[in-house]
């Protein structure tokens, strides 16, 4: 008989090398045997119930499921209750998992990762293409991963814990947390998608009945918040070094635009010529990462910026390097901000935190956190006054409080700040 010690002892065989363990329990000749087959695969070890039995001299194998979600009691009792009754009977034990496998292949975990992924790529999410890499592009792609031929509805919390525990040992804990949260929200869109009444039968059944990931809690470990901010002597040296190489590095503009404008990294490098007002001086989005249009106006250090680009024949003022159709991809810019840490020695920052420096600094220049907040897209839209009654669009007060900043800007860049420490307040900055 099975044992949860001999359970435990399998697992280790195959944690340190054995491919294939196989453990039986004893049974009544012709009502077949409860087994537990441990599998060492790529990225996981993988424990599965099976009913074993034999067809016209052939030996057959039933799944029943997976260990330790199904426990060794547990597969016992249902192996007892419903497959040895219908073995003994000379039938074919239900197998709900072979059934689903042989389904179409839009039904399995790859579909569902596929539509999910098209399903953000239509709604105008940037992070598709990222979402796309993890999920079905890398080598260690979480669809090879967890059984990217498998039907979605037959994937067990047990199979992602042991996905992303394989790779949070690798020590890239925030890469598991972002990878649970894609994981996560891929599922809830398969529910989500075959049950929404707004929308039109498709192939889109995956027949899924609970989201496998929500019972993986999240790492709080890997919920970091940003603390990286440029003072005002740092903000100058870069912008500087940027001016200085630009015919190095076409992307350069765009961190500056983002320094000046504290816009989210993403929505400046999708900039096209037509979004950009050269009369009124503003630039403006249909389309945000909240869902909502955004246009903001321009501090004059962002306008000859902008002038002096010429689009790609697509419209792009930030077009990709060698695929003039596209816009720039994300990484590009945070690659040049490690290039200079490099080359000058200089703390590490990330695009992302050029953002968190304008909203820092543009407090110091007087700025209030309304304001910075309309400015930077960051206006919750929940509150009943803004979500129901206010369609004032603040804009000569986003203009005043641009023309405050851009004076701001022009004595960092002079230099008459850079001993304006971290921690100073804007008092002493107008003083």
């Amino acid at each position: 008989m099975i044992t949860d010690r001999q359970i435990k002892g399998a697992i280790s065989k195959a944690e340190a090398g054995q491919r294939r363990i196989v453990l039986r329990d004893s049974g009544e000749r012709g009502a077949g045997r409860l087994v537990l087959i441990v599998r060492k695969l790529k990225a996981r070890i993988v424990s599965e119930w099976y009913a074993i039995f034999f067809r016209d001299e052939k030996r057959r194998l039933t799944k029943i499921g997976t260990y330790p979600t199904l426990s060794l009691l547990d597969a016992r009792t249902r192996f007892r209750d419903e497959y040895a009754p219908v073995i003994r009977a000379g039938g074919q034990p239900s197998n709900p998992y072979a059934r689903l496998q042989h389904k179409k292949a839009h039904l399995t975990v790859k579909g569902l990762f596929q539509a999910y992924v098209q399903h953000l790529r239509e709604s105008g999410k940037g992070c598709w293409r990222a979402v796309e890499r993890l999920l079905l592009e890398r080598k260690d792609n979480a669809a090879e991963a967890i059984g990217a031929n498998l039907a979605a509805r037959s994937i067990e919390p047990a199979t992602i814990v042991a996905y992303l525990a394989s790779i949070h040992s690798r020590g890239r804990k925030g890469m598991a947390h972002n990878i649970r949260a894609y994981l996560r929200s891929a599922f809830a869109f398969g529910i989500k998608s075959e049950n929404s009444y707004t929308r039109e039968a498709g192939d889109g059944r995956w027949g899924l009945k609970f989201n496998p990931v929500a019972a993986i809690p999240t790492d709080t470990d890997a919920l970091r918040v940003g603390n990286r901010h440029l003072s005002p002597l740092e903000f100058r040296l870069f912008w500087e070094w940027l001016l200085e190489n630009e015919d190095r590095w076409f992307i350069g503009p765009s961190l500056r635009v983002i320094m000046v404008t504290g816009q989210r990294v993403q929505e400046i490098l999708k900039l096209k010529d037509t979004d950009y007002d050269r009369k009124e001086r503003m630039i403006s989005w249909a389309k945000t990462k909240n869902g909502r249009p955004h246009s903001i106006p321009l501090p004059e250090v962002a306008v000859p910026i902008l002038d002096n680009i010429v689009p790609s024949p697509s419209g792009w003022l930030f077009p990709h390097r060698f695929d003039k159709t596209r816009h720039a991809i994300s990484t590009t810019p945070n690659k040049l901000c490690q290039l200079y840490a490099e080359e000058t020695g200089a703390s590490r920052f990330t695009p992302r935190d050029l953002r968190r420096t304008w909203k820092t600094l543009a407090g110091r220049a007087g700025l209030s956190k309304e304001i910075r907040d309309r400015l930077q897209n960051h206006i919750k839209s929940n509150d009943v006054s803004t979500r129901h009654y206010d369609r004032y669009d603040y804009l000569p007060e986003r203009r005043e409080a641009m023309a405050r900043w851009d004076i701001f800007v022009l004595q960092i860049l002079s230099g008459k700040l850079d001993s304006l420490g971290t921690e100073r307040s804007s008092r002493v900055a107008a003083a």
